[in-house]
């Protein structure tokens, strides 16, 4: 059967902050605190229709830009830029998802969320803090969806007719095989994340001991 069509837009309307720490190397002067910045949080709207063929609208929210800082001197070699940048997508698109990466894991923190929604090259849109107070998260300019991610999953999979949890995952691998999921990004000015510095953090207040 058929997936019916699903639009995410994710909107310049700025709904909270987040303190988000720098990746793919922490900014940092010494190696015991990690420095966190206050970035803005974006209204994420999730669009089709229900099992009624009712129009539904479902919010969610998530950073859209973040600290960006490959350390000259230790380059992680899987990123390409160098030094720091104000990583994120900021001018308007639209685009029709061509990739699903179902077993995609967050790398910079633990969280039980998987699964990637590939928007361009490696900006993606994948799980993020279960809650805002969760701070040092970090990302090289995806959009890190705050909550739970498995919720956000089932919120696309049943507006594409999926009817439980459990088949979220191969739901939006049918959307995307049938082009049906659209991603509208509006655009927004990405801010100068480096002068929201907010404060520095153990390590281990992070990561535990």
């Amino acid at each position: 059967m058929p997936t019916r069509k699903v639009r995410i837009t994710l909107t310049n309307k700025i709904v909270a902050s987040y303190e988000a720490r720098s990746y793919p190397r922490d900014y940092q002067t010494d190696a015991n605190w990690i420095e966190l910045y206050k970035v803005p949080v974006y209204k994420i709207i999730v669009e089709g229709t229900d099992n009624s063929g009712t129009d539904k609208t479902i919010i969610h929210q998530a950073p859209r830009f973040m600290p960006y800082w490959n350390d000259p001197k230790a380059l992680d070699p899987a990123y390409a830029t160098k030094g720091w940048a104000n990583s994120g997508l900021s001018s308007a698109r639209t685009i029709i998802v061509s990739r699903y990466i179902r077993d995609y894991e967050v790398h910079n923190r633990y969280t039980p969320g998987k699964g990637a929604i590939v928007l361009k090259g490696s900006f993606y849109i994948h799980a993020g803090p279960g809650i805002l107070d969760d701070v040092g998260f970090g990302s090289a300019g995806c959009v890190e969806i705050v909550g739970n991610y498995d919720t956000f999953k089932f919120d696309i999979a049943s507006l594409a007719g999926a009817t439980s949890p459990a088949d979220s995952d191969n739901t939006i691998q049918n959307l995307v095989s049938e082009r049906h999921l659209t991603v509208v990004i509006e655009a927004a000015t990405a801010p100068d994340i480096k002068s929201l510095f907010s404060r520095k953090v153990s390590r281990q207040s992070i990561f535990g001991p």
